[in-house]
């Protein structure tokens, strides 16, 4: 009997300590751990008045015992007579666990708007979401992040989401983790 005590416990110990594992594993967020840190860079953006350049931070922070990401974003641009920056870029996302398809997703807010999107993988390190436009146009960010402590993005533009254009570009330097 105390035999078949400590073997039914032992398998309990294994049990919980693979479902642990398994939890732990599985948990997508942990998928997006090379984002976290401050990211320091430059940008670009076509507007109306031409292609703006923008000095860009970036922070990526695991919070709510890193049950989700909060990502920072900041441009600013400088007159180059007077000296004074602009903010021209700033963001904020939360990117959670959606609990109704357990994947990644991101809810942004800029400009006094938000979105919400999935996040797709498109490799290892890669990875993209959408913005959908009111009148039937797409908006596509795609982040690379494969080659160590670097953020590349370009975000691009549809009509009619098959032909796309790049309006957005930015490399980023991880600075600290």
């Amino acid at each position: 009997m105390k035999s078949l005590l400590s073997l039914l416990f032992f398998a309990f110990i294994i049990t919980v300590q693979s479902q642990e594992n398994i939890s732990t594993n599985d948990n997508p967020i942990e998928k997006l751990s090379f984002l976290i840190g401050t990211w320091k860079g430059e940008g670009w953006m076509m507007t109306q008045a031409g292609k703006q350049t923008s000095k860009i931070t970036e922070v990526a922070a695991c919070k709510a015992d890193c049950s989700v990401i909060a990502v920072e974003g900041l441009g600013v641009k400088t007159d180059p007579e007077t000296q004074e920056e602009t903010v021209v870029h700033d963001a904020f996302g939360v990117i959670y666990i959606d609990p109704e398809t357990n994947a990644l997703a991101m809810r942004a807010y800029k400009d006094g708007r938000a979105n919400e999107s999935p996040i797709e993988f498109i490799e290892d390190k890669i990875i993209r979401w959408f913005i959908d436009i009111p009148n039937g146009s797409k908006v596509r960010f795609t982040s690379d992040y494969s080659t160590e402590n670097k953020w590349v993005e370009i975000g691009e533009f549809s009509r009619d989401g098959e032909n796309w254009m790049q309006f957005l570009g930015m490399e980023l330097t991880k600075v600290e983790n």
